[in-house]
């Protein structure tokens, strides 16, 4: 079958559209020669699947192998806190290590331009402000600290006093992600401080965010023995941070000999250290002995006797949460909802030995002198 001229270029328009090929038609031949050209031969479809599109047909844009860039990472200007008074070296160490993470690092960046409004006299009254709040932490006014915390932090939000310290109090109400954040805070504000560092690495380790409570464990364990820089902890704090990390070890790696030999190195120096020997109680009973474990429990509540109110990994090894020994815990506010009135009287109806009316005839017989000679 022979096309006209008129007809070919309609039909190659079609391809195009077809296509999305935007490139002109090609250059065709003389009207004299469509004629003699020989038509392709038809070839029959595939019976199932797509039918085969010839590459040359496609649009440039398709062939291009797309892949999606990520976002180039943004460099820390840290000249933004060393004008600051913010330690840079100990700065870019934590940051490397990953003790301190850049979301909290460019919050507190934004959080600084706050800060460099404030005056000399809001700041001289947030300095009052923040003295009282201290002395009603010292006295043991939970309420009152917090609340001048807050008041402060609402207007000054990179006070280093008062992100340590409202994250202690919160952190000891329960509220792990308030004083996650509290703590993250404050770690950028004075990186220096391991202490600071050690309480984040309890709250990320009751969060179950292993990996960086180990790192920042072992950050405060260099630094105590002047291996990185920063500010050295006191020994107690250097005892518990081995002592957590033993945990961390017994815990989560499975890694029993290591957790011993960390619990070992505390003990060896102070052998009535709570946290490790509690630790070691729950290791004891890991190793299936149970009665050591036990004897050694019972010296950590005569040593502490308090510990009773604490989370102990001792009875955690003892009853752990897949334990067929207990049963599913319900919310406090499930518990409220299911409540009613029936439940202080009982499923039964008053009897009518508690029915108000007989206590009303006593009253009314006695008056009367009934019963009496």
């Amino acid at each position: 079958m022979e096309l006209s001229k008129d007809e070919l270029n309609a039909a190659l328009e079609k391809v195009g559209a077809m296509f999305g090929s935007t490139a002109p038609p090609p250059p065709q031949p003389a009207e004299d020669t469509i004629g003699a050209m020989p038509m392709p031969s038809k070839k029959p479809a595939p019976k199932s699947g797509r039918a085969r599109v010839d590459s040359a047909a496609r649009p440039p844009e398709f062939m291009k192998n797309i892949k999606k860039e990520s976002a180039p990472k943004q460099a820390v200007n840290f000249h933004d806190f060393s004008v600051h008074g913010i330690h840079e070296p100990v700065l870019r160490q934590r940051l490397e290590s990953k003790a301190i993470d850049v979301a909290t690092l460019n919050r507190v960046q934004i959080e600084f331009q706050t800060h460099d409004k404030l005056s000399a006299e809001e700041l001289t009254r947030l300095s009052g402000l923040a003295e009282q709040a201290h002395q009603l932490h010292r006295d043991h006014d939970i309420a009152g600290a917090e609340k001048l915390y807050e008041q402060i932090l609402d207007t000054d939000p990179v006070d280093f006093d008062c992100l340590n310290n409202l994250g202690k109090l919160v952190y000891a109400k329960g509220q792990l992600d308030r004083a996650r954040d509290l703590f993250d805070r404050a770690l950028v504000v004075r990186p220096e401080r391991e202490k600071t560092m050690y309480h984040l690495g309890r709250v990320l380790f009751d969060l179950k965010t292993y990996e960086r409570s180990k790192v920042l464990f072992e950050q405060v364990v260099q630094g105590y023995k002047g291996e990185i820089i920063g500010d050295k902890c006191d020994q107690p704090t250097y005892h518990n941070a081995v002592a957590m990390l033993g945990l961390i070890h017994q815990q989560v790696f499975k890694d029993f000999e290591k957790a011993e030999q960390l619990y070992g190195v505390v003990l060896a120096a102070d052998k009535d250290h709570v946290l490790a020997l509690d630790h070691k109680s729950a290791l004891l009973v890991r190793r299936g002995q149970n009665k050591e474990a036990a004897n050694l429990h019972r010296t950590v509540c005569t040593l502490d006797p308090h510990h009773t109110k604490k989370p102990c990994p001792y009875l955690h090894c003892l009853f752990p949460d897949d334990s067929e020994m207990l049963h599913p815990v319900r919310s406090i506010q499930r518990r409220l909802e299911d409540w009613s009135p029936k439940f202080g009287q009982g499923s039964l109806p008053k009897s009518w030995t508690n029915h108000p009316m007989r206590s009303l005839k006593k009253k009314v017989a006695r008056s009367c002198g009934a019963g009496q000679d």
